[in-house]
């Protein structure tokens, strides 16, 4: 971690820093969650990243869902997940869950008003009678009950997993030289909601904005934290801004290569792009203490990333260690980064490094 004498515009100390960080991300059990993620499961959601298998919590709801929700429900849910199932089963997990969190949740799941804005990307709208299913299951299942079983071991799980988080956000903020998150399009973020899920597959998040900013996090063998989503609530403000629109374009050659790559997920656009790669950069980067062995294994992790497809990750993340010998504040320093980017290269270094790698 820069020692905080370095931190440019940060005034606070590192004390401060967390308890800024305390106030404005909350940690907390959601019964919204709890239940799309009851239903997903009965549907046929199977993923599990554990080869140990799925968490206690998450085998046990399914033996008691198995067993007490209705054979016809079930038959129906589980025909709804198949019709709208994608490739990446992932994704079906996180479309799911903006639905399900674009209503006020149970026991009546009535659409509020983020889902105008949520209805007009059409992987929403097609799952527009999704709070039909989850009422039904909500009233006619026992999911308050199964919930009040298992949620001892979520209140334990989230207080170990607070210390944690406030510690990373704080430590990734003071990296970036700032003390403000943002979400894309400009504007401070006022309040972020990590939400742990123990349903989910091990070590699978992904993050949204509705009226907040939500952080959905799948168990860990050893709880840790990864600050990826929150990074973007950093860098969004960079990434998108249109003063730098000039600056990213030269890159579009690149994330042109990235999107034909298998490894990536979904890039909507060249801001896109760029902030998920600069977003992955930072949040291996900023862990460098200077461990030679250390050193080695963030470069290692951060090529596995590139050569899945991020074409952008080395060229940021060697780019970060000339930020980090300079005073300025993330922000101000990201425009020397765009300037610095020498197209050609990075298109031929990585076809190079992919033919090395798959000799």
């Amino acid at each position: 971690m820069i020692p905080l004498s370095t931190l440019g515009q940060i005034s606070q100390g590192e004390g401060e820093l967390e308890k800024s960080v305390e106030r404005r991300v909350e940690v907390t059990e959601n019964r919204t969650i709890f239940a799309v993620f009851c239903l997903l499961n009965l549907g046929g959601y199977d993923e599990e990243n554990n080869p140990d298998g799925m968490h206690p919590v998450r085998v046990r709801v399914r033996e008691q869902l198995a067993s007490k929700v209705r054979p016809e429900l079930a038959k129906r849910i589980r025909d709804f997940y198949r019709q709208h199932s994608s490739a990446d089963a992932s994704t079906d997990a996180y479309r799911y869950t903006v639905v399900a969190m674009s209503t006020g949740g149970p026991p009546d799941f009535r659409f509020t008003a983020e889902w105008r804005d949520a209805s007009k990307d059409a992987s929403f709208a097609a799952l527009a009678d999704l709070p039909v299913l989850l009422r039904e299951l909500y009233t006619s299942a026992p999911i308050e009950e199964i919930y009040a079983g298992v949620q001892p071991e979520y209140r334990k799980y989230i207080d170990q997993y607070r210390a944690t988080v406030v510690a990373q956000v704080a430590k990734v903020m003071a990296y970036c030289r700032t003390s403000a998150l943002s979400v894309a399009g400009g504007g401070e973020t006022p309040h972020a909601v990590m939400i742990p899920n123990l349903l989910e597959s091990f070590s699978r998040a992904f993050g949204f904005v509705l009226s907040d900013t939500f952080a959905v996090e799948g168990p860990q063998k050893k709880i840790g934290y990864n600050p990826h989503e929150f990074v973007h609530g950093i860098t969004n403000s960079m990434s998108y801004d249109p003063r730098y629109k000039a600056l990213q374009e030269p890159a579009e050659p690149l994330y042109e290569l990235a999107k034909k790559q298998p490894g990536v997920g979904d890039l909507s656009s060249l801001q896109n792009f760029l902030d998920e790669n600069l977003v992955r950069a930072i949040s291996l980067k900023y862990l460098n203490n200077g461990d030679p062995a250390r050193s080695l294994h963030l470069q290692e992790t951060m090529m596995q990333e590139y050569m899945s497809g991020y074409t952008l990750e080395a060229f940021f993340y060697e780019q970060l260690s000339g930020y980090e010998k300079s005073n300025e504040p993330l922000s101000e320093y990201y425009p020397t980064m765009l300037k610095n980017l020498n197209v050609k290269y990075e298109l031929a270094r990585w076809e190079q490094t992919k033919k090395s790698r798959s000799k």
